[in-house]
């Protein structure tokens, strides 16, 4: 089973240094795996009804899911593009409004030129936006563990969540945590808690957990996407607060893919592991 490092770079978009830290610490995203298990974990209530509301196995009985993406953290625009995944998770590709191209062929990513390629935030969006939006179906995947059922409180609503956490060596960082909510009417995921500690210990990153909303949900052939996710601050005591970040999806539709269309673009460069 290969892992996702889910990468935590510069925002190289920026001009300051004080901006960049700024949206750094907005779009951190947890450790994950791109690929669906070869065997599943204990799966609980909990996760199933999100995945039966999710229609899970009719997102897998198709090839591949395209959609137009957009996502901005603090007035910045960080990506404007299609997003084109197999259902599995083990290929992505992302064209860029501007014509540029990054792929997950499987093994490597690659970006359609060298300045594409050495941008620290790459291998991030290759990685990240395309997990957010397969999450209903990733809660099973290998190593995964689930807390006991708790209800927390935003505003007048109640919410049925559940904590996740990783076994050691899953993901780039094994200690991260989500803590899941569901919609207690719908049982779609409402949204998601969760830390980063890569680069910074479980500590500071628990004095900064962050929480992706799922908004907004459009139904593609019977089964329903959040077109909507914003992102916000989090405390248990609190819920989610204030936005900080917004994303927008629209145009899903089921497509097929062959693995060529997630190969080397023409004179695309490797793009390198942090630190490489």
């Amino acid at each position: 089973m290969k892992k996702v490092l889910f990468l935590l770079a510069a925002i190289s978009i920026l001009t300051s240094c004080k901006e960049e830290k700024e949206v750094k610490e907005m779009v951190e995203a947890p450790a994950a795996t791109t690929e669906m298990p070869e065997a599943q974990s204990e799966i609980t209530a909990f996760t199933n009804s999100i995945e039966l509301a999710h229609k899970k196995e009719a997102f897998l009985s198709n090839d591949a899911v395209a959609y137009d993406f957009t996502v901005a953290f603090g007035g910045n625009t960080l990506l404007d593009g299609k997003i084109t995944q197999k259902t599995d998770g083990s290929m992505v590709r992302i064209d860029n409004k501007d014509g540029s191209v990054i792929v997950f062929d499987g093994d490597k990513v690659y970006a359609s030129n060298e300045e594409l390629a050495a941008n620290p935030m790459t291998r991030f969006h290759i990685f990240t936006w395309s997990y957010f939006f397969a999450m209903p179906y990733k809660l099973n995947d290998p190593g995964t563990h689930w807390s006991s059922e708790e209800m927390l409180t935003y505003g007048d609503t109640q919410y049925p969540t559940s904590r996740l956490s990783f076994e050691n060596g899953v993901g780039d960082t094994s200690d991260d945590w989500y803590v899941v909510y569901k919609d207690p009417k719908t049982n779609v995921l409402d949204g998601v808690a969760y830390i980063v500690s890569y680069g910074k210990g479980v500590e500071a990153a628990e004095e900064e957990p962050h929480f992706a909303k799922y908004e907004e949900l459009t139904v593609v052939d019977g089964v329903p996407f959040a077109s909507k996710w914003s992102f916000r601050n989090w405390s248990k005591e609190e819920g989610y607060t204030n936005e900080i970040g917004v994303a927008s999806i629209t145009n899903v539709e089921f497509v097929e893919t062959p693995a060529a269309f997630y190969a080397q673009p023409e004179n695309g460069v490797v793009v390198p592991m942090p630190g490489e």
